[in-house]
C-alpha cells in the first residue's frame, strides 16, 4: 500500500507537497489549503447554534514528472453545538473561545433583526466576520462584511451541497441526527402574497443548527472560496483539540 503524501501545513493555512528540493521540481509547487468555515445562528428565545465546516483541498502529483495539481475539494461538517445564553457579551465570549480552538477560520453570523447589535459586539471584540441578513426574494449581495441573502437561496445552497456531496457530515459528529432532522424539517410554504418560502416545519423544529450550517456553507461557496486568512481571536490563550483538530474544553 502506498503511504499518504507527507504534506506541509503552513502557518497561514496553505498546504504544499514537498518535492525533496529536486532542481527539476522548481516552480512546480501548487498550494492547497485547510481552513474552517464557521456559521452562527443567533437565538432569540430559542438557543443559538454554532456549526463548523472543515474545507480542505490538497495538492497531488499529476503523474507527469514533478508536475502538481489540486486534488478534490472536501467540505465536511465537523462540529455543531447549541448554546442557551442571553447576554451578547456572554455569547461573544463563548464564540471567541470556540474560534480560538479552530485553525484558520472564517465566520458568518445571522445578523437579521437582533443580530445587528451582536455583530457590533463582535466588531468591538476584534472578531472578523460576515454579517448576513436574511431576506425574502432570491438574491445575494455583499458590501464589505455585510451580506444580504434570500433565505430560500441560503437553504437551497445548503441542500444542493448535501445532495451533490460537495458537503458531507462527519460520520461520528456528535448530534449528527439532530442536525439532519433540522435540515429535513424545512418545507415550502406559501405566504399571504402567494410567494413560496422555506421555513422550519413542525413543532420543536427551531432549525438553529440548520441555519448555522447553511451560513457556514455559504461562507465556503460565496464569501471567501478557497482563500486562506490567518484570523485570530485576541485575548484567548491555550488550545486543546480533539480527533478532528478542533474544539474541546
Amino acid at each position: 500500500m502506498t503511504p499518504p503524501p507527507a504534506y506541509h501545513f503552513h502557518k497561514d493555512g496553505r498546504v504544499s507537497l514537498p518535492s525533496n528540493a529536486d532542481p527539476a521540481a522548481a516552480n512546480t509547487t501548487v498550494y492547497g489549503w485547510m481552513k474552517h468555515h464557521v456559521g452562527m445562528d443567533l437565538g432569540r428565545n430559542d438557543p443559538s447554534a454554532i456549526v463548523a465546516i472543515r474545507d480542505e483541498c490538497y495538492p497531488e502529483f499529476s503523474g507527469r514528472g514533478f508536475e502538481q495539481r489540486l486534488g478534490e475539494r472536501r467540505r465536511t461538517v465537523v462540529f455543531q453545538e447549541t448554546i442557551q445564553l442571553y447576554s451578547y457579551t456572554d455569547l461573544a465570549d463563548h464564540l471567541a473561545k470556540r474560534l480560538h480552538q479552530i485553525p484558520h477560520w472564517a465566520l458568518a453570523i445571522d445578523a437579521s433583526g437582533l443580530g445587528a447589535p451582536f455583530s457590533s459586539t463582535l466588531d468591538l471584540a476584534g472578531i472578523e466576520h460576515h454579517a448576513v441578513v436574511m431576506t425574502a426574494g432570491a438574491s445575494l449581495s455583499q458590501k464589505g462584511k455585510n451580506v444580504t441573502v434570500a433565505k430560500t437561496l441560503l437553504l437551497e445552497n445548503l441542500a444542493v451541497g448535501l445532495e451533490t456531496q460537495a458537503l458531507t457530515i462527519a460520520h461520528n459528529l456528535e448530534g449528527k441526527q439532530d442536525l439532519l432532522n433540522e435540515i429535513a424539517s424545512f418545507e415550502l410554504a406559501s405566504t399571504s402574497s402567494g410567494n413560496l418560502t422555506l421555513q422550519g416545519g413542525g413543532k420543536g423544529h427551531h432549525a438553529d443548527r440548520a441555519i448555522a450550517c447553511a451560513l457556514a456553507y455559504l461562507s465556503s461557496t460565496h464569501l471567501g472560496g478557497s482563500s486562506v486568512a490567518g484570523q485570530h481571536t485576541p485575548g484567548w490563550m491555550g488550545v486543546k483539540r480533539n480527533a478532528f483538530g478542533l474544539l474541546t474544553d
